[in-house]
């Protein structure tokens, strides 16, 4: 009886309340405020489609690794017979320098895309921008005058090409038509534009300019087919010499380019890396960078440790590029501060198994004082770097989760004099042949070289400019 009572005086209360909300709503709403609502539930609502549809169709989804190749239904291919990287002493600098500053009669105009780092001081360990400050530094060093890109004119589809690169090395183009001297152009940011809609440009570029154009790329994949198209072309009509920090798999991506065209510019070490071997480090191993399992599938893995077995694994997101990291207040990200974060361990995961790409970090970690640890698709890529299993890093292998904390437990049981050991070794050849200075030590030459096969009368000198700092043994 008493709950009947409840439940009847409940329904009669609700009954009254809802009476009094549509009195106040009767109220309250004139036909102004009606008006004044349904605007702003429009305007609400518009917002929404719009960041629905930004999603829907402008969302930039990272390419599947399969898909981006010329040939997905096939397996990759590595060429590693066709390109190797000397060793800094056999790059023969000042040689080089000597032999164009005889042969010149006049300097050569050199133009260097972001020769002040740029954009690329916002990248994690600062790498691409320290090789091109370092080359600026070497051009000094060698009398040499590297030029920027003028920042002050924009480089874009309106750019009249001629008058735009001729100005950047304060040049009259009529004066220069009756007395022509070579310009090598380098560009490192080849994305920025589509390149074949410039078709008509180039070819009188190429025509009435005594020009070699020089190109940089990194990741081998595209995102879209105008992307395709635009380096494609590139590559095969305009370049004079490409450098790659994967030329190995090059073919793999890109049809109808002989490998004598590519130069290996591997990735490398900072100079705010730590030489040293931080022997009170803790015994686990290191993961960071991007989490995208087609691309990582061992790094996924073992990120997916680090929430389970702190015992095993230590992790650190990547944190993105451009003002994103740069605004980072973590005291582990960027530059000296990410390589002090992460010489906190003794080992450290450097591996990209779906493509076979030698990323920076198997020359960061070592740099740092880690014990690199890698799979076994990179052995032969790293031997042909001097580096060498079981003597300068360690391998997994890395199927399943449960075989990686099978495996890292077995790294965690190596000798401690064994890994110091690799630490030492590893370091050492890092700091002899993979510094952001060997790198531009390398460009200096190839531009040197590139300005030499310009000038030069025979197809003998040509030939040994083509091979200098590219073939070690045969000069």
């Amino acid at each position: 009886m008493r709950i009947t009572l409840i439940k009847t005086t409940i329904k009669y209360s609700m009954i009254i309340y809802w009476h009094a909300i549509r009195r106040h709503i009767r109220y309250r709403l004139n036909s102004f405020r009606i008006m004044r609502l349904l605007f702003l539930l429009t305007c609400c609502l518009f917002i929404f489609v719009q960041y629905l549809l930004t999603k829907l169709f402008y969302w930039e989804k990272k390419p599947s690794p399969l898909l981006t190749r010329l040939y997905p239904d096939m397996p990759m291919t590595i060429d590693l017979r066709s390109y190797s990287v000397c060793h800094p002493k056999k790059l023969y600098l000042d040689t080089i320098t000597s032999y164009y500053h005889q042969y010149s009669k006049q300097q050569t105009c050199f133009l260097i895309e972001h020769l002040n780092g740029g954009p690329w001081w916002s990248y994690v360990t600062h790498e691409f921008a320290e090789v091109l400050t370092n080359l600026k530094e070497i051009g000094i060093q060698s009398n040499i005058i590297y030029r920027s890109f003028p920042q002050n004119i924009k480089f874009d589809y309106k750019t009249n090409f001629t008058k735009y690169f001729l100005n950047a090395c304060n040049l009259d183009e009529n004066l220069y038509m009756q007395n022509k001297i070579p310009i090598v152009i380098l560009l490192w940011d080849i994305d920025r534009l589509l390149w074949n809609e410039m078709h008509h440009q180039w070819i009188y570029l190429l025509e009435k300019l005594q020009i070699r154009v020089l190109v940089f790329i990194d990741d081998l994949h595209f995102t879209t087919k105008e992307s395709f198209l635009s380096r494609q072309y590139l590559f095969q009509f305009i370049s004079s010499e490409i450098f790659s920090t994967y030329p190995y798999i090059f073919h793999n991506y890109y049809y109808s380019i002989s490998s004598s065209k590519i130069t290996w510019l591997p990735h490398a070490a900072s100079s705010l890396s730590y030489r040293s071997i931080n022997r009170s480090a803790d015994n686990l191993l290191f993961i960071s960078g991007a989490q995208i399992f087609e691309w990582y599938p061992c790094r996924s893995r073992a990120f997916h440790l680090c929430r389970s077995r702190k015992d095993l694994t230590a992790c650190l997101k990547h944190p993105g590029y451009g003002e994103t990291m740069k605004n980072d207040s973590s005291f582990f990200y960027g530059g000296r501060r990410y390589f002090s974060y992460m010489r906190q361990y003794v080992f450290g995961l450097g591996t990209c198994q779906s493509v076979d790409y030698a990323i920076a970090k198997l020359f960061e970690l070592p740099a740092n004082g880690l014990a690199l640890v890698t799979t076994n698709d990179l052995v032969p890529i790293l031997e042909r770097l001097n580096l060498y299993h079981n003597e300068h890093f360690l391998t997994i292998q890395c199927l399943s989760v449960n075989r990686l904390i099978k495996e890292i437990k077995r790294l965690q049981n190596i000798s401690q004099d064994k890994i110091d050991n690799i630490r030492i070794k590893s370091q050492k050849v890092i700091y002899e042949r993979h510094t952001t200075q060997h790198r531009a030590q390398l460009l200096h030459v190839r531009l040197l070289a590139q300005a030499l096969i310009a000038m030069s009368s025979s197809d003998e000198e040509r030939t040994q400019w083509k091979q200098w700092g590219r073939y070690c043994d045969q000069y």
